[in-house]
């Protein structure tokens, strides 16, 4: 199911609503044209400052993303869900509709690509390309599952640092047929944790994705009594370290229906989020979370409750409108 929306209604929509906050004052008030030129001009003379801001042409912040999407399962075509193929395209394309991205910067990994091995390799090409001046996006959508032995004990690779004993994992493309294809959330952790962006936007859309629940790498955690309150608040405090915004699609102990999480913020990032936000310009990984999250409850019937830590200081720029 697409929920990216039609561009043409959403400018139809969006006229509508102009032209009735124009008229409405009519009713009660002369209108000052001149008046209504200077702050038009003011916002459009703001939202430009912004995207140049954080244009990466300008020598600036570069905007670099590593979206994946496995969707496809060796040997396994029961679990194959086509939506999570269509919701990593549905991003890129969005993404690319910005001004501050470029096709360069973007990388797509998805269906029989997405595998252990590449999922790596593109983790490495973006700690080798970003730097310190430039915000990083990572997504991710596939199944997630705790690790357990086949007579269903826990397992917790070291650092052993998870409450229940069981490290969370995301099933890549081999990952049904061979557990270790799969990236477990230490391993991730690293990864994320050798960026040196000055800002992370972490994406998961996947089954138990608040259940990851391991201490901050390179932070001294381990060392400070740090205990997790819960498996959603622990993986939270893990990767939302070092400047990052982490938005999940469930908590700890839910499924992701489908992929209604990445639909409705891509939903956001085309302009909605912003539309419902502050009005600035800016579809930021907040805004699109603030949008997306009564959204997905009501599309769920309640049984799918997204997740967000906002640790990035200001809100997290992704798109403009």
């Amino acid at each position: 199911m697409k929920f990216i929306i039609n561009k043409k209604l959403a400018i139809q929509l969006i006229s509508i609503a102009c032209v009735t906050l124009i008229i409405t004052p009519v009713c009660n008030a002369v209108v000052k044209t001149d008046d209504i030129k200077t702050e038009s001009k003011k916002k459009i003379s703001g939202i430009n400052e912004k995207i140049e801001k954080f244009n990466p042409t300008n020598g600036g912040t570069e905007y670099w993303a590593l979206l994946v999407a496995v969707g496809v399962y060796l040997n396994h075509p029961d679990q194959n869900r086509p939506s999570m193929l269509e919701a990593v395209d549905n991003l890129h394309e969005v993404l690319l509709d910005s001004p501050i991205w470029s096709e360069d910067h973007i990388h797509v990994l998805k269906g029989e690509e997405a595998t252990m091995r590449n999922l790596i390799r593109e983790l490495i090409w973006l700690i080798l390309k970003e730097d310190k001046n430039d915000m990083s996006l990572v997504y991710i959508t596939t199944h997630g599952y705790p690790l357990k032995n086949e007579d269903g004990t826990p397992i917790d690779f070291p650092p052993k640092d998870e409450d229940d004993g069981a490290d969370e994992a995301l099933i890549m493309y081999e990952g049904f047929e061979y557990w270790y294809g799969n990236i477990w959330d230490d391993l991730l952790n690293f990864f994320l944790s050798l960026l040196q962006s000055q800002g992370v936007c972490l994406i998961i859309d996947s089954c138990f994705s608040g259940g990851f629940n391991d201490d901050p790498m390179f932070t001294g955690a381990l060392f400070d009594g740090y205990t997790a309150e819960s498996f959603s608040q622990g993986f939270i405090k893990e990767v939302g370290s070092q400047g990052r915004v982490v938005l999940m699609s469930c908590g700890e102990d839910e499924v992701s229906w489908g992929s209604i999480f990445s639909g409705c913020l891509t939903q956001g990032f085309w302009g909605v989020a912003d539309l419902f936000g502050n009005g600035d310009g800016i579809n930021s990984a907040e805004e699109a979370f603030n949008y997306a999250e009564p959204r997905v409850k009501f599309l769920s019937g309640g049984y799918q409750c997204p997740t967000m830590l906002d640790l990035y200081p200001g809100e997290y720029p992704v798109t403009f409108s």
